[in-house]
């Protein structure tokens, strides 16, 4: 399948290193390019070719993969595509989404004889450069070898959870766990510099016992040496993701998810403080606060 040709939409931070991995593949690769060009000319330098027409894009490509923002962009996306897709075209959708949104969209592109599985991916900007990501993939059944085939191009592991849609949720819940982590560390280490616990020693001990966490290592370590950029996240987008689950929640049978609202709310507060384009880490800085309003 190398032959196939790849359209790759969203070239940010983490996109930039998912379309790298795929050229190092042998990926014949295209990339739409919107508005930010950082590191565009490292990608050109290896073989992509670009567009500013999503229906090129569409014309041109046999698979594409979306890594967008959100859910609003990828519906602004794949609309933009639709007009030129064809039956047998593949498209993959990397970003963190609403699941309702992957369902209404993956059935939209059915009609056309379009497949479409969402396959958000774990791990950073660290971990997409090194191709070493984690897929979690919601595709039918018979899909997934051609999608896996893919996406191993920039993942070091692969996971079918289910069929369409349930990749964005498992991120989801995903995100609910690692967020909500972040959101009690950034309580406990602020209650103990209240009340003067030298955090390097609470460190020690959360590391050694059953706190240990990869959110304390990323979150808190850094932190010690005074560097609230660990976790490479931003407050916004956790918010925005934590929307999507508490939607997910309310509309199941299990009822609304009242822990999911809380670390939301906590989230909430800090993008209303103007924290929203800093890292969820900077909750821990003592100059910005702990996300709640004054």
């Amino acid at each position: 399948m190398l032959e196939q040709h790849i359209g790759f939409i969203g070239v940010g931070l983490m996109g930039r290193g998912m379309a790298l991995n795929l050229l190092k593949s042998g990926r014949r690769v295209s990339l739409y390019v919107h508005r930010n060009r950082e590191g565009i000319a490292r990608l050109i330098d290896l073989g992509a070719t670009e567009t500013s027409e999503l229906a090129e894009l569409a014309r041109r490509c046999d698979i594409i993969i979306l890594c967008v923002n959100n859910a609003d962009t990828v519906r602004a996306v794949v609309s933009g595509l639709l007009p030129e897709l064809r039956s047998g075209q593949l498209v993959i959708d990397a970003t963190t989404s609403d699941p309702a949104v992957t369902k209404e969209i993956s059935e939209t592109l059915r009609a056309r004889g379009v497949d479409y599985a969402d396959a958000p991916v774990t791990g950073g900007p660290v971990q997409a450069e090194a191709g070493a990501l984690g897929s979690i993939v919601g595709c039918a059944e018979a899909a997934f070898p051609r999608i896996r085939e893919i996406v191993s191009g920039y993942s070091k592991t692969v996971q079918r959870v289910g069929d369409v849609g349930t990749g964005h949720y498992a991120k989801l819940l995903n995100n609910f766990v690692t967020q909500g982590t972040a959101v009690l560390l950034a309580e406990a280490y602020c209650r103990a510099r209240d009340k003067g616990v030298d955090w390097r020693a609470l460190y020690s001990v959360m590391e050694a016992g059953a706190a240990r966490s990869g959110t304390l290592e990323k979150m808190v370590k850094p932190a010690l040496d005074g560097n609230f950029d660990g976790t490479q996240f931003s407050i916004r987008n956790a918010f925005k993701d934590l929307g999507y689950f508490c939607g997910q929640a309310a509309a199941s049978g299990r009822g609304p998810s009242r822990m999911a609202e809380e670390i939301r709310s906590v989230l909430g507060n800090a993008v209303a403080a103007d924290l929203g384009d800093r890292y969820v880490s900077a909750l821990l800085d003592p100059h910005a606060g702990t996300g709640k309003k004054a």
